[in-house]
């Protein structure tokens, strides 16, 4: 299958290099112009669990420079970069092209129903992790799987059979949006505290009131979830949570929150914890702890963002 993963980053190129081990023909899409350089020079480097590092060469470009036609489009990119890549890339897109977004956070499926027909979309969830160490190289740590469906009339069996030649462990869900529900608690959790902690999954884990903090969040959104006919299981979130915190897991991996902010990036939080905030306010009931959790990462970012500036003023001189 010809795929093309447009946002290229940490998870987008360890999801490429499974595809491409399976015998798929991977490209990859990215605005990084430092990473793509790098993989295009010197090829790919993913670190793995036991130590060791291989390297890969897998095309990667611009959206601007990539051409030709796709049967599957994954969509990797930041949920607020979505609705630009999509502009950025609507030239590769053919009435046959499938689109699977697997991006964090909720307003997905909205952003890409203003772009193409609903019969293209097929909408996921993934718990695979990756760690960007710097550009052209990777870090990955545990395994993972992707639960995904068909939004609209589309046949979705061939894109599984594809992601799970390269045992990417797909399974095909009946009721993704409360699957992405379930994921965007999970992160809401994990992403911002451990920004906040300063920690890793298996760091956060060993705080002692870590899990009271995840249940406020938690029942917040359960909250909202059931004004919006969404069921939260709140007993199958911590249990993930409590599983990714392993280290033979995802536990020594650092979340994407946690890697955007210390790149001086502004990050998801108003479509994980922010977006559940909002949803309150429309239902005129108040969210306090993931309001105070949105606010305080904005303000690291903040934070992050002036040391960043004040390095590269230091560095300049």
């Amino acid at each position: 299958m010809k795929i093309a993963i447009a946002g290229f980053g940490a998870l987008g190129a360890r999801v490429g290099v499974m595809l491409q081990q399976a015998g798929h023909e991977v490209t990859g899409i990215d605005g990084w112009a430092a990473h793509i350089a790098a993989i295009t020079n010197d090829g790919l480097t993913v670190r793995q669990d036991d130590g060791t590092s291989k390297k890969f060469f897998i095309p990667v470009m611009t959206a601007k420079e990539i051409d030709g036609q796709f049967d599957l489009i994954i969509l990797l990119t930041k949920t607020p970069q979505l609705d630009t890549m999509l502009i950025d890339i609507k030239h590769i897109i053919t009435k046959n092209t499938k689109l699977l977004v697997l991006s964090n956070g909720l307003g997905n499926i909205e952003v890409m129903e203003r772009h193409v027909n609903r019969n293209q979309i097929l909408a996921g969830v993934t718990l695979w992790t990756s760690e960007l160490v710097k550009p052209g190289e990777i870090r990955t740590t545990g395994s993972g799987s992707i639960k995904l469906q068909s939004i609209g009339n589309v046949d979705a069996t061939a894109v599984v059979d594809a992601l799970n030649q390269a045992e990417l462990n797909v399974t095909l869900s009946q009721n993704v949006i409360e699957a992405i529900w379930h994921k965007a608690g999970i992160n809401s959790v994990l992403n911002p505290l451990t920004v906040l902690l300063d920690a890793n999954i298996a760091e956060f884990g060993t705080a002692g009131n870590g899990m009271d903090l995840s249940l406020n969040i938690l029942e917040e959104i359960k909250k909202i979830g059931d004004l919006e006919g969404i069921n939260v299981n709140i007993n199958e979130i911590m249990k993930d949570i409590v599983s990714l915190v392993r280290p033979e897991n995802a536990g020594n991996h650092y979340p994407s929150m946690y890697q955007d902010i210390k790149a001086g990036k502004r990050t998801e939080i108003d479509f994980l914890n922010g977006y559940f905030s909002k949803l309150g306010s429309e239902h005129g009931i108040e969210l306090p702890f993931n309001s105070l959790v949105t606010r305080l990462i904005h303000a690291k970012e903040d934070i992050e963002r002036t040391k960043l500036a004040k390095k590269q003023e230091t560095f300049e001189i």
